[in-house]
């Protein structure tokens, strides 16, 4: 056996093995999960046509509860106020509370919204990254064609969702809609989330759907 195809057998067995190490980390790699229940902070980029567009929110959900409440900063003709929507999925419901300095105003109508649950079982191993000097993993979601069309960073450590990017392609300016999530908490919320305070309820004004402020 000459020296050179003993040197490239050599080089082949690394190559495999390395292939084959990389495929058992993929493999040993637990998807990232999305609670049941939960509140975070989320900053959004790109939400609506705009990539420069931006968002930011307080986000509490309980899927067995059926219920959604969001808070911030909401603009609205022109002005901004500060907003907070909860949504009874059960009941078919919604309230939206608007406030600005002294101003307060609540609307109420029915609401036929469904609590989103991402399911990840599609999202492909890529690789480590890190986000606010934590360790993360990164997955890939991948249409038919082989375009990204969602990216997943969860911790390392405890499986925490820190990012989302989803690609915006079929959009008028397509862009990506990155949600950086921040005080992640998963378990059930406090019922007092979903119940406004009866100074409130007392002045709510029932309004079709269409004529809701947040949508």
């Amino acid at each position: 056996v000459s020296t050179q195809s003993t040197g490239s057998n050599k080089k082949q067995m690394k190559v495999f093995i390395l292939l084959c190490a990389l495929i058992t980390l993929a493999l040993a790699q637990t998807k990232p999960v999305w609670p049941y229940a939960a509140s975070t902070s989320v900053f959004i980029e790109g939400w609506g046509e705009r990539r420069e567009d931006r968002h930011f929110l307080r986000y509490y959900y309980d899927e067995v509860a059926g219920k959604e409440r969001f808070e911030g900063p909401t603009e609205w003709n022109g002005e901004f106020f500060w907003t907070v929507v909860i949504i009874d999925t059960v009941a078919k419901k919604e309230w939206v509370v608007v406030h600005q300095q002294g101003l307060v105003e609540c609307f109420t109508g029915a609401d036929n919204h469904s609590i989103p649950h991402p399911n990840f079982n599609r999202a492909h191993y890529v690789g480590k990254a890190e986000i606010d000097y934590t360790v993360v993993d990164h997955w890939v979601e991948r249409d038919n064609e082989g375009r990204d069309l969602v990216q997943i960073f969860d911790r390392t450590d405890n499986g925490e969702i820190k990012r989302i990017d989803i690609s915006s392609i079929h959009s008028r300016r397509p862009h990506s809609v990155t949600f950086h999530y921040h005080e992640f908490d998963a378990g059930s919320q406090d019922p007092a989330l979903w119940t406004l305070p009866a100074e409130i309820l007392k002045i709510c004004n029932n309004v079709q759907k269409d004529d809701l402020i947040v949508n």
